[in-house]
């Protein structure tokens, strides 16, 4: 198709006719006409003077999706359209509350790397009563001030926990109790639940027990897992050993469904030994 351009406000005029005179879009006379042309073209037909005259222009086609916004904004589609995204928002906020945290979580809680089984392991002894341990992470001081019935106590104490965790966290606590006060393995169970549950962060806590002899010394290894924050299903080994007013405690957890966390897991408990 060939096409006359206004010279007053540009429309493309299609050449449908020889009787095309006057632009369609604002009515002003067009630059050419056949009648005229055909006054220097005497023997030319007019498919000749749709060639020579006319101009092609490429016509884009609509763009559907545009055409559909432009459609539902029209004031007759404006209240389906607000209805449609009130909708849209309670889903997308539903779905952020149900899903985003347990995500955040799962990003935050990455699975142990499968090198871990494979590295060289740090194998340390810590403590005033002495601990022997190895792990894939370096485990730092990380003593926390005692308060309340604890501070009055508690002789000594001392921790240490791994700053990059890699998927794991591993932690050993040390205590030396006072000769007065009581300090048993069902006791030292009881104070460990209750220390994972402070602050509501943990809920839903599964676990078995069972008795151990470390070094010659009775314990008791709790291993299950916990819901964390109400978005994600962590896995956790609770160690702990007493002798006499000393207890040692170490708590390691990772990912409910990481099968490397659990091997880790379980080597470190397998190389626990008091000196």
């Amino acid at each position: 198709m060939k096409y006359l351009k206004c010279d007053s406000c540009g429309h493309a005029n299609a050449i449908k006719s020889e009787y095309l005179t006057f632009c369609d879009e604002c009515g002003k006379k067009l630059p050419h006409t056949f009648a005229e042309w055909r006054k220097t073209h005497p023997m030319a037909s007019f498919p000749e003077y749709q060639q020579k005259v006319g101009i092609s222009i490429k016509i884009e086609k609509p763009n559907m999706a545009i055409a559909w916004v432009k459609k539902q904004f029209q004031p007759a589609n404006r209240g389906k359209v607000i209805l449609f995204f009130s909708l849209l928002t309670v889903l997308v906020a539903t779905a952020g509350t149900l899903f985003g945290k347990r995500a955040v979580y799962t990003l935050l809680y990455p699975k142990v790397a499968k090198s871990s089984l494979y590295s060289s392991w740090q194998t340390a002894t810590i403590g005033r009563q002495a601990l022997e341990i190895s792990t894939p992470v370096k485990l730092w001081v990380h003593d926390q001030p005692l308060e309340g019935e604890e501070a009055k106590s508690i002789e000594y104490s001392k921790s240490y926990k791994n700053e990059d965790g890699g998927g794991i966290q591993i932690s050993v606590n040390m205590f030396s109790y006072l000769s007065n006060v009581a300090n048993s393995v069902e006791e030292a169970v009881a104070q460990s639940h209750n220390a994972m549950q402070l602050g509501g962060e943990i809920t839903d806590i599964q676990c078995k027990s069972v008795p151990v002899l470390i070094s010659g010394l009775p314990g008791i290894l709790e291993e299950g897992n916990y819901l964390y924050k109400s978005a994600i299903r962590l896995a956790f080994c609770n160690l702990v050993m007493i002798k006499g007013n000393s207890r040692w405690q170490i708590h390691i957890n990772y990912r409910d469904d990481d099968q490397i966390g659990q091997q880790v897991a379980q080597r470190v408990l397998k190389s626990v030994k008091i000196k």
